[in-house]
């Protein structure tokens, strides 16, 4: 039994750290900008892909990235993409040009679209039980939440005690050769290949959709939204997506079933994911710039200054995943919501340059609360919602929606903000704007509570079941159309 504990600790210590540096690397970067700038002979305007990139491969390829490990082998696949990931890393941290730097940027990406996906993925079939799964899943969302917010506050640490920008992509490179060690020993293989087709018309247009989308999200903040290539870009993404859904919809082993969002556990959880980045997740990358432009802070200063809102995710979303386990996700999620929207909307009518760090802190460590209480159930019932066997599919579902609802988030929410500033960066002009989108992301987290309600009605009408309970089996797309024999053969071996 040691020996089993032993293995299982293993376990989690390689999703966990994966997943760690993974999300981390969405914000880590940011407050080395300056430096980088300085040391590759550019501005900082002409290393804005430096961030972009990362985001926009972790968009578009996170569908792909969550099947590739229920087709060939879900540790293979994770280890692969860690060790794709540290050498990202290493090409980041070697570049001497900004062009190198974003290249290193992608792999990075590309990379982090497969391992998020994929360390859900490997909880699902880790822990069959659904109760202690959703359990896991808070501990993995504490994870996931830190390390995004932790981002600024390590970047800035990292550059003032180097004093070189390379450090926070070194600091990167022993985490991922152990947890490429650690993975190789202690994950369990398991695969579904008949579960997870290639759907190479999915995947093509589900890239297509995703990129075009986030590419004319990032864009349409910079150029202006009736900017020839941003109107394309976006024109394209409504094209592939309607064409994506086509084809799943006729594809005899779609990537993603599209039926799945027909259960309304699954419906739910995307919609709330979706309503989480529009809102908190959008606002977040607005406080940085509000303690430092508005407040003064430096960029450490800053980062630790954002501190509380770490602390709200990291000791509120070990308590969701015990409360979801043992009484479903939509209770805790609907407080979650309405937790953010009261700390979105107390921004809205309290920050400018002169209140109280003290009352910051409070209105962070709530909005912070929120966002750790939300994930554990959202990812929980997402998860229970479809077998296991398409768990890589149903984790890149939720998250690839939770991304997309950010960049658009981030987007929306930034040009509510330059209309009502002027285009100002600081100042009495500056707030006025912060305080208004602040304002709009409060209602978008009142919209979440209100969509929990009503699915929670709409499930407990349907079935008194537990919503973590074991789902059907989802009906083949082609039910005229016999099983092959060879697929199953597949699955049994493992691929």
């Amino acid at each position: 039994m040691r020996g089993v504990g032993g293995r299982r600790a293993a376990v989690l210590a390689a999703v966990f750290a994966g997943s760690f540096v993974a999300l981390l690397n969405m914000s880590v970067a940011t407050v080395a900008l300056p430096r980088m700038a300085a040391d590759l002979g550019t501005d900082a305007a002409g290393l804005r892909w430096v961030l972009d990139a990362y985001t926009l491969c972790l968009s578009a390829l996170m569908l792909s990235g969550g099947v590739l490990g229920d087709r060939y082998g879900r540790r293979r696949v994770f280890v692969g993409a860690v060790g794709a990931f540290t050498l990202g890393s290493v090409l980041c941290a070697a570049a001497s040009s900004p062009a190198a730097l974003v290249g290193g940027r992608v792999v990075q990406g590309a990379a982090a679209a497969v391992i998020v996906p994929g360390s859900m993925s490997l909880l699902a079939q880790a822990y069959p039980d659904a109760a202690a799964r959703a359990r896991v899943i808070g501990w993995w969302s504490v994870t996931a939440s830190v390390s995004v917010g932790a981002g600024p506050l390590l970047g800035g640490l990292l550059v003032d005690a180097s004093g070189g920008w390379p450090a926070v992509f070194w600091v990167v490179v022993p985490v991922g050769v152990a947890v490429v060690a650690l993975g190789a020993w202690a994950l369990p293989e398991s695969s579904d290949p008949s579960h997870a087709a290639l759907d190479l018309p999915g995947q093509v247009l589900g890239v297509a959709w995703l990129g075009a989308l986030s590419y004319g999200l990032v864009e349409g903040g910079h150029r202006g939204w009736s900017s020839a290539g941003v109107v394309a870009a976006l024109a394209v993404a409504a094209v592939a997506l309607a064409a994506f859904v086509a084809v799943e919809l006729r594809a005899e082993r779609p990537m993603l079933p599209i039926r799945l969002l027909g259960r309304a556990p699954f419906a739910a959880a995307n919609a709330g994911a979706l309503l989480l980045g529009l809102g908190a997740y959008g606002m977040f990358f607005y406080l940085s710039p509000y303690l430092q432009h508005v407040r003064g802070y430096s960029a450490t200063g800053a980062g630790l200054r954002m501190v509380p809102m770490a602390v709200g995710m990291s000791l509120l979303g070990a308590l969701a995943g015990r409360l979801t386990a043992r009484f479903g996700p939509y209770g805790p999620m609907g407080g979650a919501f309405g937790l953010m929207a009261a700390a979105l909307l107390g921004m809205g009518a309290l920050l400018d340059a002169d209140v109280p760090y003290g009352v910051v802190a409070v209105l962070l460590l709530a909005l912070g609360a929120g966002i750790g209480v939300v994930l554990p159930p959202l990812n929980a019932s997402a998860l229970a919602a479809v077998p296991r066997e398409r768990s890589g599919a149903a984790a890149a579902t939720v998250n690839a929606v939770r991304q997309t609802g950010t960049s658009l988030g981030i987007a929306v929410l930034g040009a509510v903000l330059a209309a009502r500033s002027g285009g100002a960066e600081s100042g009495d002009a500056f707030v006025t704007g912060l305080r208004t989108i602040a304002v709009v992301a409060g209602a978008i987290s009142l919209a979440g509570a209100a969509v929990v309600l009503l699915a929670r009605r709409a499930i407990a009408r349907r079935s008194p079941a537990s919503p973590l309970s074991s789902p059907p089996p989802l009906p083949p797309a082609h039910p005229a159309r016999p099983a092959r024999p060879a697929q199953s053969a597949r699955r049994r071996s493992g691929g």
